[in-house]
């Protein structure tokens, strides 16, 4: 069963892409829940870059790549996969610009805050919910993923495992090239914010609003990491970026990652963006600094299969998370 909500956040009031504070949010109650007085352990799902909660649960159906509504997803979880019940919480990161990233940002909002603050005090609030570290869990897609990674590996406190699904990361080999692509698109004009049908100026300017944005630099309130018209590369501005890269900010994160209970890094070997190469340089370091963690790779693409990888991290996370 869905319920649906919304909640008004602080943390997102004041954001200057004027997007709303007042987020729509999805919760999956397992059967059986309206009958009992037990409680659940609980999984956050993050959706990924341009889309938005509502978008998850209720996919359009206008011509896009068919998605099934994520209730037909999740009942062969519970139902013939027999794993054992939980809640699924699906909150609202998109930004007019595609996503939050799940991180905060002057610009965009504080996400973070949002989800750590007002949705899991809401979910525990309002739901029977096992509301301790070990009984939570987050896990997402793409930007999703990446969010999923910021979270727990940041906030072992409120999230005690965590899955990144085919997450942003290696920004070096599968992120640059977005910014000279971008540039191309627009050539010889110079940068001059997102531009409607383009795509990749989307792209940067959803980055840059999470990752470098500047306060003192408007109308956009970003710092691109690339100088045009010479295309060099602006190395304090790309940092920035990097401190949000996983094959980076695993080292700042060890204490963290050391007290979570669960890490899955699952990703298709032929994703469109080669983010294989950043789970599988994520995985090596891990495993040299003695991180226990699980490394999957499955045969699709960059997210062909993602409804079939929410199902079985779900049956992991199931696992990995207390139920008592």
């Amino acid at each position: 069963m869905i319920v649906h909500s919304r909640i008004e956040s602080t943390h997102l009031q004041g954001n200057l892409l004027q997007d709303p504070s007042e987020r729509d949010l999805f919760l999956y109650l397992p059967q059986g829940y309206e009958d009992s007085d037990r409680r659940y352990p609980t999984a956050y799902l993050l959706h990924a870059f341009g889309e938005n909660a509502e978008q998850l649960v209720h996919p359009p159906t206008d011509g896009r790549r068919w998605a099934p509504p994520i209730e037909d997803v999740l009942d062969p979880v519970f139902g013939r996969m027999s794993v054992a019940p939980m809640i699924v919480v699906i909150p609202d990161g998109w930004t007019r610009y595609g996503c939050s990233q799940w991180v905060d940002s002057p610009v965009s909002g504080n996400f973070e805050q949002y989800v750590l603050h007002d949705v899991v005090a809401y979910v525990d609030a309002n739901y029977r919910t096992l509301q301790d570290s070990a009984s939570r869990g987050v896990f997402g897609f793409s930007s999703g993923g990446c969010g999923a990674w910021n979270l727990a590996s940041r906030n072992p406190g409120t999230f005690g495992a965590m899955a990144m699904l085919s997450g942003d990361s290696f920004l070096d080999m599968t992120h640059k090239t977005f910014l000279y692509d971008y540039l191309d698109s627009i050539w010889p004009e110079a940068p001059g914010g997102p531009v409607e049908g383009n795509d990749l100026s989307q792209i940067v300017y959803a980055y840059s609003s999470c990752y470098s944005p500047n306060l003192d630099n408007p109308p956009f309130y970003v710092d691109l990491p690339v100088a045009f018209p010479s295309g060099e590369l602006i190395q304090e501005v790309w940092d920035r970026w990097l401190s949000f890269d996983p094959v980076v900010n695993w080292r700042d994160r060890l204490d963290s990652l050391r007290k979570l209970t669960g890490i899955l890094l699952d990703v298709g070997c032929n994703d469109d963006y080669h983010l294989q190469w950043g789970h599988r340089l994520l995985s090596h370091r891990l495993r040299e600094a003695g991180i226990a963690h699980e490394a999957t790779e499955n045969t699709g693409s960059h997210g062909g299969r993602s409804r079939e990888r929410y199902q079985l991290t779900l049956e992991w996370l199931a696992q990995v998370l207390e139920r008592s």
